[in-house]
């Protein structure tokens, strides 16, 4: 099937719960998240066809500290292209706007924001950069403020494909222990999205790939680049990880729609042509 349209597509890659460290430290981590996003990295700046930009959807550090946001500032200088990053309930709001001096922040407690990104010749889109933390609080909020500032944000139409990225999946994912941590105005965002409805909504926060819908809109857990949350859909489910493989998304943006792919970091995997391609 092909697209029909005269616009080349455009990619986007997502990253997302980093959760990078001190390089140095010594508490529990499983793996080593700064390699792990090390890696990530080098394969986004080696994608083919190349990405426009760079979606990092919360807990791009561990704790918050500003070693640490000196150390992804570090992890992530080989992306030239726009960076995108919004905080999770692991991120400290203040010294991410610090981390990241050019985005265009919006003036309010929470860090949002909205910006168009335009390929020469190939599609656009918006991205709109939605801060659903509460500090010191694993749980996600949509209030009264970030209500009013969305509102605004997506009645300001525009004529290209519109993507929410928030870092708490907005819907109940079935795995206990992380839904317990919950989503406050879950009702009050459904009820914006309904009105003012989006192409695709970003997420984090569960480590593992999930896809699920909110208003009717398609809506995307992607993968962490260290370990994933055990997939235990038991109601008496508790804390559980398992290392399974890692990675990030690469979303393609086209006037036939917005579609996410999976691309695996941590594989020896190369690609092969079997022998039955030649009918090809």
């Amino acid at each position: 099937m092909s697209d029909p349209t005269n616009m080349s597509p455009l990619f986007i890659a997502q990253l997302t719960d980093s959760h990078v460290v001190v390089p140095g430290t010594d508490e529990e981590l499983f793996v080593d998240n700064n390699e792990r996003l090390a890696s990530a990295v080098n394969m986004v700046i080696s994608e083919s066809p190349r990405v426009s930009a760079v979606l990092a959807t919360g807990d791009l550090t561990n704790w918050g500290y500003p070693a640490e946001y000196e150390a992804l500032a570090s992890l992530l200088e080989p992306i030239t292209v726009p960076l995108l990053p919004i905080p999770g309930n692991h991120d400290d709001r203040a010294l991410m706007r610090a981390a990241f001096p050019d985005m265009p922040w919006i003036d309010a407690s929470h860090a949002s924001w909205s910006m168009v990104i335009e390929g020469a010749g190939t599609a656009s889109v918006r991205i709109v950069g939605l801060d659903s933390s509460i500090p010191d609080e694993p749980g996600a909020e949509f209030d009264a403020e970030r209500e009013e500032w969305l509102r605004a944000t997506l009645r300001d139409k525009v004529d290209v494909p519109t993507i929410l990225a928030v870092h708490h999946p907005p819907f109940i994912t079935g795995i206990a222990w992380m839904d317990g941590s919950g989503f406050a105005g879950l009702d009050r965002l459904e009820a914006v999205l309904t009105e003012y409805p989006v192409d695709q909504i970003a997420c984090g926060h569960l480590h593992r790939p999930i896809t699920s819908s909110i208003a009717g809109i398609p809506a995307q857990v992607g993968l962490s680049t260290v370990q994933h949350i055990d997939l235990d859909l038991s109601s008496d489910a508790g804390v559980s990880l398992i290392h399974e493989p890692v990675g990030y998304q690469v979303l393609r943006i086209s006037d036939s729609g917005i579609v996410v792919h999976t691309r695996y970091t941590e594989s020896d995997e190369s690609p092969f042509v079997p022998k039955w391609a030649a009918e090809f």
